[in-house]
């Protein structure tokens, strides 16, 4: 039974608006930074649909951010993100790699939930194999509908 959602933020909730960019979202952030009229919103878009769906599991299953560094912390996606999610976990933060299975240990035994019960979304293929090594359920996004698709089926399989 799927108890809670684990989902990547760079590449399945935020992208560049500039989808031609297919560097670092971190390392684009922090280099755009350093300009004294920068405004995140200008050059990165959320994934406002995926976001609403989230949303909508709220009753159902547990709902958090693991990611790898910190563009996720700029106040102006705190309001988008805090209503939807429980917790926002950084690798960085939590000095471990997300292509490590430990990493999904880790996650776990924070959340006190069992690996087998969560279902985790990321973009990167060595994360998602790094997270069903350690036992979680895992998606692949690609885009927004099979993602959607593919958490509907999981969560109808669990009930």
């Amino acid at each position: 039974m799927v108890k809670a959602i684990i989902t990547d933020f760079s590449r399945v909730l935020l992208f560049p608006k500039d989808r031609s960019y297919s560097g670092s979202l971190n390392g684009l952030h922090r280099e755009l930074s350093q300009k004294t009229d920068y405004y995140i919103l200008e050059h990165f878009e959320l994934n406002m649909d995926l976001l609403r769906y989230y949303e909508s599991l709220k009753n159902k299953v547990k709902l958090y951010i693991f990611t790898s560094e910190t563009i996720q912390d700029d106040p102006a996606f705190q309001s988008f993100i805090q209503p939807v999610f429980e917790g926002v976990y950084s690798a960085v933060k939590l000095n471990i790699k997300k292509k490590e299975s430990d990493a999904y240990k880790v996650l776990a035994i924070e959340l006190k939930i069992n690996p087998n019960e969560i279902l985790y979304i990321d973009d990167t293929e060595a994360n998602n194999l790094a997270a069903n090594e350690a036992g979680l359920k895992v998606i692949l996004y690609k885009n927004n509908e099979q993602t959607i698709q593919e958490i509907d089926s999981q969560l109808n399989e669990t009930q």
